[in-house]
């Protein structure tokens, strides 16, 4: 989950809602047997079973508090204190799921905090529980993972986030994400409550804390760094995000690196041997009896290779991507299983991760090597059709007739083309905003519904469509992050137009950290070396002498050079205007 995001119950004026069946029975592959249920219902009613806030007693040590965020959060009893097992993402909801745990399981100090995975949606509620200073456990990858999800792209992350989750559209269009309550971030308290881990490791780790033994088993899957919890005594196994209720995110819209699909499936098959009797996710509702979570566990991992095989398979025969994901198709003894329908991952968009993550994006078709321009293509084909006003007036019958992705592909097109008076773009935005809403409502996965509906609302605003949350962070995770992130990020930060003429270098040095890094802007690139100089590299235009967390809240524009300079904090050799014009063509936001 991307840290910077926000939910604004603004609403948005929908002006049709578009029944359509769920599926026609009688097909091999893909139908529903439930072709009475409409799509809107199964999201609604889907919804409607995983947001009502409560506690819930799993098993003789293990208390969940369900429905109060996105994930859930869960508390191991011992005879020494308790131990909490992921922290949520927001400290207001984190601090109400706390307040109704204790209630259950009163005065009882706190033992350890686990990380499932480094999500933040796991980990954002975590300094309300670490207040003694517990070990906090996660695996060795933990880190890394953390700052690679939340670095290089994230500003892109974050947009693309914001529409996945829906910022602006109403509780009555989208009334969860799909696995869990509406993220509900605002910039008085994203990300002040994460702590990083203080103790890690690799495969098994077991713990025995008040006469109660906890297995904490790497266990890669939604991520690369994830684990799950293994309680014998009471053979209730924690998830994570290997499971959860809906057709596992195998590709998440908003964007992030690949998901080790094998090892997803080698994780189920280790929990399935496990052979629990309770199964508690981290997102969605627990599951009793061991008979019922060994099926599930089965289908679950059923499912995933089922797309991948279909992938591989489709793929050695020569089918190019396109036509992989438009028919592939979960089986039809797995589609309408209720903990495997599309609410959340989607089956095609897992097809196309699936395929571009092993064979790259190009799919064998020899047109798409050397294709002609977008922009050009759109403008000869909307010639073709008759010119803008043609395909405006055809793209609006689709609309009103309710094909809507034909009227989308349309009106993209004309978006594509860039030709139209100032009236007609007008009219396309407000029609292609009109199409998105409209098809949105037809769609059960949220991830989807809630992409829809903001493109939809950013069409209708695009002054406002800009708009960047800044997450306030406090010191304890300021400091925390690697020297080594913030240079890399700021490589990607240079403003090209401003530095093509430019061959200057600005030595940082740490001494508290006892580190120094060169900084190189040569004609539009910005290049990093830590310790020495590379060769070929000019004397420096200044030198800053600065303590590590300063510099941290400089790049972090919490404070500013001149402050740090001002306080005393930093020193500089060489030329301070320099030195200033210098970092004024890297953009920090």
């Amino acid at each position: 989950m991307p840290i910077l995001l926000n939910l604004q119950k603004t609403g948005l004026a929908i002006t049709t809602i578009l029944a359509i069946l769920f599926g026609i029975s009688g097909a091999v592959l893909g139908q529903s047997a439930n072709p009475e249920v409409s799509k809107n219902d199964l999201l609604k009613n889907h919804c409607d079973g995983i947001m009502n806030p409560r506690i819930e007693k799993i098993s003789e040590h293990v208390w969940v508090a369900l429905g109060f965020d996105l994930a859930n959060e869960i508390l191991i009893q011992t005879g020494e204190g308790i131990v909490i097992v992921d922290a949520l993402m927001n400290l207001e909801r984190a601090a109400a799921a706390r307040q109704e745990l204790l209630k259950n399981v009163p005065g009882g100090n706190v033992k350890a905090i686990i990380y499932t995975h480094s999500h933040i949606d796991h980990i954002g509620g975590a300094s309300l529980w670490a207040k003694d200073n517990p070990p906090i456990w996660a695996t060795a990858s933990f880190t890394d993972n953390f700052f690679k999800q939340y670095q290089v792209y994230l500003p892109i992350e974050s947009i693309r986030g914001k529409r996945q989750y829906g910022y602006h559209v109403s509780d009555a269009n989208l009334p969860c994400n799909g696995i869990g309550r509406r993220v509900n971030l605002n910039t008085e308290n994203v990300a002040s409550g994460i702590r990083l881990p203080t103790q890690t490791f690799a495969g098994i780790k077991t713990m025995k804390i008040g006469g109660v033994v906890i297995e904490l088993i790497e266990a890669h899957g939604e991520t690369g760094d994830q684990l799950i919890v293994w309680l014998p005594q009471d053979r209730t196994l924690i998830a994570a995000d290997n499971f959860y209720a809906a057709f596992p995110n195998l590709y998440t819209i908003r964007g992030t690196s690949p998901r080790p699909v094998d090892q997803w499936i080698k994780s189920i098959d280790a929990m399935r041997k496990l052979n629990p009797e309770h199964l508690v996710p981290c997102h969605t509702l627990p599951i009793h009896g061991a008979q019922n979570i060994a099926a599930t566990l089965t289908d679950y991992r059923d499912a995933i290779q089922w797309v991948r095989d279909v992938v591989i398979r489709e793929a050695n025969k020569g089918h190019d991507l396109d036509t992989i994901a438009e028919n592939i198709k979960l089986p039809v003894h797995l589609v309408d299983k209720d903990y495997l329908r599309e609410f959340y991952g989607q089956v095609d968009w897992s097809a196309r991760g699936i395929y571009t993550s092993n064979l790259g994006w190009f799919d064998g078709r020899p047109d798409k090597l050397y294709p002609i321009k977008v922009q050009e293509a759109a403008g000869r084909e909307i010639a073709l059709i008759g010119g803008t006003a043609k395909v405006l007036a055809v793209a609006d019958e689709a609309l009103q007739a309710g094909d809507l992705k034909w009227a989308i592909h349309l009106l993209a097109k004309l978006a594509d083309s860039g030709l139209g008076t100032v009236d007609q773009k007008k009219m396309l935005s407000e029609k292609l905003a009109l199409s998105y809403e409209r098809l949105a409502l037809t769609i059960n996965n949220s991830n989807g519904r809630g992409y829809l509906l903001e493109s939809a609302w950013e069409l209708r605003n695009p002054g406002e469509t800009k708009t960047q949350l800044t997450p306030k962070l406090d010191s304890a995770l300021v400091v925390s992050i690697p020297l080594e992130t913030i240079f890399s990020i700021m490589a990607t930060r240079l403003i090209t137009e401003k530095a093509l003429d430019v061959y200057e270098t600005v030595h940082f040095v740490f001494p508290d950290e006892q580190k120094r890094f060169i900084v190189t802007v040569r004609r539009g690139i910005a290049e990093i070396s830590e310790g020495e100089a590379l060769p070929g590299t000019p004397d420096p235009l200044a030198v800053l002498t600065v303590d590590a967390l300063t510099f941290r809240k400089m790049a972090l524009k919490i404070t500013s050079p001149i402050r740090a300079l001002a306080s005393g904090k930093m020193q500089v050799q060489g030329s301070w205007l320099g030195f200033l014009k210098w970092y004024g063509r890297f953009d920090r936001d």
